[in-house]
């Protein structure tokens, strides 16, 4: 996914994300989308929001990664690079539920 240009604190450069639009919705030209980042957290209180991913063949994923589940955004999917593959349950659930909190939308 590029995620450049980008403005102020957004993320940056070219990088994997997680789409966690609906699949229904996934035919439009936008999708919402997670960004991972492969850098290690050093900042305790991140560790709530982020789920660690290890690579697998499933994923696609070349590195340890992190996806960062409080920065959801919606992009055209003309900034889409490349499919890498499907994320864990596991991971998967963990990242439903930052997002449920971040959103508001669970207990």
């Amino acid at each position: 996914m590029r995620f450049d240009p980008s403005v102020g604190s957004e993320i940056q450069k070219t990088r994997p994300a997680l789409i966690v639009s609906a699949t229904p919705f996934n035919g439009r030209t936008k999708l919402t989308m997670l960004p991972l980042t492969s850098r290690e957290p050093n900042n305790p209180k991140m560790l709530s929001v982020l789920v660690a991913v290890e690579p697998s063949l499933q994923n696609g994923l070349k590195q340890k990664s992190y996806v960062i589940g409080i920065d959801p955004a919606t992009f055209d999917k003309q900034r889409l690079v490349q499919y890498l593959g499907q994320l864990e349950a596991d991971p998967l659930r963990r990242v439903q539920r930052i997002l449920q909190l971040y959103l508001g939308l669970g207990p």
